[in-house]
């Protein structure tokens, strides 16, 4: 076997931006549920997003374990209603490996860890008001904190402080069951880390790491790993519809 893509207790996040895939590819690689939940999208530029993860979650695991892509067994089942859209696991491994995507306007981001659950979320800052958002997902002093800022730097800082708590319920498992407003986080100009929230997960196991996925985004990943600091590393993928995957720069 190949040397590991993942090495043991780090987490790897591969960013994309949204691509049409050739038919053939998809029908190949792609199950039959994920092939069904694809169709069911009303918007193209939802469903591209999709693919685009689905096919990059893919690369990526295969190549970390040294098989074909349409080889990864994927399993998305939802907690609440056992329907296939719940957070990806990967099965069949010779060790265990960890799984999350997270797709918002033109940004994919796929993360595999080996040191634990993980979580990674991102999202497009947005230019419309936030302050429906602001009272719905923020605790009082966060509430407080967001609104003390001038205006035009609302939209960033509730961001950040969004992609912190949706990292972290992804990483757990709880997804929006938990209300984020429960969920007490620190603040945009300080490190990330979460201070409180309502689970029996402990606080001082949940690593946190800011992203990159470029200008106009926010981006977090959270990894429950009592073992000490996570190294996360970054790679982008410029063309996902170059086939087969090994031509797509998965292992750079």
């Amino acid at each position: 076997m190949t040397t590991a893509l993942v090495p043991d207790g780090h987490s790897r996040v591969w960013w994309a931006t949204p691509q049409q895939p050739p038919a053939d590819t998809v029908s190949g690689v792609l199950s039959p549920p994920e092939l069904e939940r694809a169709m069911r999208f009303h918007r193209d530029a939802d469903r591209r997003r999709f693919l685009t993860a689905c096919l990059l979650l893919r690369a990526a695991a295969a190549a970390h374990l040294d098989i074909a892509p349409h080889q990864v067994h994927v399993e998305r089942r939802c907690p609440d209603c056992g329907k296939p859209h719940g957070k990806p696991h990967i099965l069949h491994t010779p060790e265990p490996l960890y799984a999350s995507v997270s797709h918002s306007g033109d940004r994919v981001a796929v993360a595999l860890s080996t040191a634990g659950p993980i979580g990674v979320d991102v999202e497009q800052i947005p230019d419309a008001p936030v302050n429906e958002l602001i009272r719905s997902a923020l605790t009082p002093a966060e509430q407080d904190f967001v609104r003390s800022l001038p205006e035009r730097h609302q939209h960033a800082a509730f961001t950040r402080i969004w992609v912190i708590k949706e990292a972290v319920l992804k990483a757990t498992g709880h997804g929006l069951r938990v209300p984020p407003r429960h969920v007490s986080v620190s603040y945009p100009h300080q490190p990330p880390a979460l201070l409180d929230w309502p689970l029996d997960v402990p606080v001082d196991e949940l690593r946190l790491s800011a992203l990159d996925p470029g200008p106009g985004y926010a981006g977090m990943i959270a990894t429950i790993s009592g073992a000490g600091p996570v190294s996360v590393m970054e790679a982008e993928v410029d063309d996902l519809t170059r086939m087969p995957f090994t031509t797509i720069g998965i292992a750079a």
